[in-house]
């Protein structure tokens, strides 16, 4: 589903630009809205989110693909309107970072959300209510990726599934009764032996080593 979203690109400056004002969303109530500046260090992109009376640093930045984008959008589908900055980090254009800030209705202020925040390539889909994210290509001559969906379950982030591929092997991981992703399927890539070609598994797995594993150091 093609969002219309608000997406704010800023001119080059060697300091933080003038304040940004944003008060139109593409989807969720606008009750709040914020202030966002931009600044640019040669081709690198940072910039700052006012809360309260404070200006707070972001994390995610851009490099040498283009600047940083800003869109209001419910990403926790919960009727409000939350904040998402977004850049490609790399200069080919391959990985691309996310600060996710969600409104706090009581408290009437953004807050950081860190497990949304730290997917890669985040993508949301609001007409399943669909989060996914990865990396299409960590190498071996373009064979090696992962992607992984979440969901929202009582305003926690959780992983539903998993595919994930090497120099060698393909995996899929599916969630279970028990909550525990487990290998449903187990492909050795171009092996001649058709009995190895799938291997279903039925043990859980640890999935946060296997996702730590598939990672690189500069995620």
């Amino acid at each position: 589903m093609k969002l219309i979203a608000l997406l704010l690109s800023l001119i080059s400056t060697s300091a933080y630009c003038g304040t940004l004002h944003l008060d139109k969303a593409a989807t969720g109530k606008v009750r709040q809205a914020t202030d966002i500046r931009y600044a640019n260090h040669d081709e690198k992109q940072t910039y700052q989110l006012k809360i309260g009376k404070q200006w707070i640093n972001g994390s995610c930045s851009s490099s040498g693909t283009g600047n940083l984008h800003a869109l209001l959008l419910d990403m926790n589908f919960d009727g409000q309107a939350d904040l998402w900055v977004t850049g490609y980090t790399d200069s080919q254009g391959r990985i691309r970072c996310s600060d996710v800030w969600l409104w706090d209705s009581p408290a009437k202020q953004y807050r950081f959300n860190k497990p949304l925040s730290a997917i890669p390539n985040l993508d949301i889909s609001m007409a399943d209510r669909a989060i996914k994210g990865g990396i299409p290509n960590c190498g071996c001559a373009a064979q090696c990726f992962y992607e992984d969906s979440y969901k929202w379950r009582a305003d926690k982030l959780i992983a539903t599934a998993r595919r994930e591929q090497d120099c060698e092997r393909y995996r899929e991981y599916r969630l279970n009764e028990k909550n525990d992703l487990i290998i449903v399927k187990d492909e050795i890539i171009d092996s001649g032996n058709p009995g190895q070609q799938a291997i279903e598994k039925r043990n859980v797995v640890d999935w946060q080593r296997h996702a730590h594993i598939m990672r690189k150091s500069w995620e």
